[in-house]
């Protein structure tokens, strides 16, 4: 599975806009090109859209796919494209255990690691 990130989404969007206009379902009223057309659909594993305490929109999601081709494929096709008037950016996440840093928790003051400030 390989996941995208979308930032700079409407802050009306719901998560199942968002999973509609990933799978190509959008509907004719809407003004989002990138839907026009009927050949890319892709399958879609979850969706998520990041809130902030208030309950609003952060302005970025997350949209799985089944395979990382489709992913791939989906970033081509969505990046830089528009969700009515709002121009997104699709980008792959990495996940990888380089990407993620350790954090020294230790309390002690004699603790031996040099990351401390």
């Amino acid at each position: 599975m390989s996941r995208l990130i979308i930032k700079n989404i409407p802050p009306y969007l719901t998560p199942d806009a968002l999973r509609k206009h990933f799978t190509g379902q959008a509907s004719k009223n809407a003004a989002s090109t990138s839907s026009s057309s009927s050949s890319k659909i892709f399958t879609l594993t979850d969706t998520k859209i990041a809130y902030k305490p208030d309950g609003t929109s952060r302005r970025f999601g997350f949209v799985g796919f089944k395979t990382e081709k489709e992913a791939e494929k989906a970033k081509q096709w969505f990046d830089k494209s528009f969700i009515d008037s709002m121009r997104i950016s699709v980008e792959v996440v990495d996940v990888s255990p380089s990407h993620f840093r350790t954090k020294c928790l230790c309390l002690c003051v004699l603790c031996p690691r040099t990351h401390r400030r």
